[in-house]
């Protein structure tokens, strides 16, 4: 019989705890995207989860990173509602693509009064965009 190692994922930004069906886009609270939880920010700064390699970091969408544990399992956190609409403007990657980072490590900033003033959500979304059979 084989044991399978439980994981722990902490917050990537600090703030208030949202579930996920009460997020106000329908792609997310639909759990299209897969599962997951969201948060509302009090902070400005998004950290590793767990210990991860970024696997996804674009010059073309920085208010979304994707991260892959070693498990296999992979994740997407995504700043903000609509924050595509922003064009990269408020959004500092901290980190590159094929980075291998410890929990706690910054990410990327992101500026909340930016995202407010263009009348839309700052809400930080931590989906399980593949979970390689693991339990979530």
């Amino acid at each position: 019989m084989f044991w399978q190692k439980k994981r722990k994922l902490y917050a990537p930004v600090d703030g208030v705890f949202v579930a996920l069906q009460d997020v106000a886009d329908e792609v997310f609270s639909s759990g299209m995207m897969g599962q997951g939880m969201a948060i509302e920010p009090t902070a400005d700064t998004i950290v590793a989860p767990a210990d991860v390699k970024v696997i996804s970091a674009s010059d073309t969408m920085k208010h979304a990173l994707g991260l892959r544990l070693s498990n296999g399992c992979e994740l997407l956190i995504h700043v903000g509602i609509d924050t595509v609409l922003l064009k990269n403007q408020g959004f500092v990657p901290l980190v590159e693509e094929g980075a291998k980072v410890k929990r706690g490590t910054p990410l990327l900033k992101f500026d909340p009064q930016l995202i407010k003033q263009n009348g839309l959500k700052q809400t930080v979304m931590m989906i399980v965009t593949e979970a390689k059979d693991q339990p979530i």
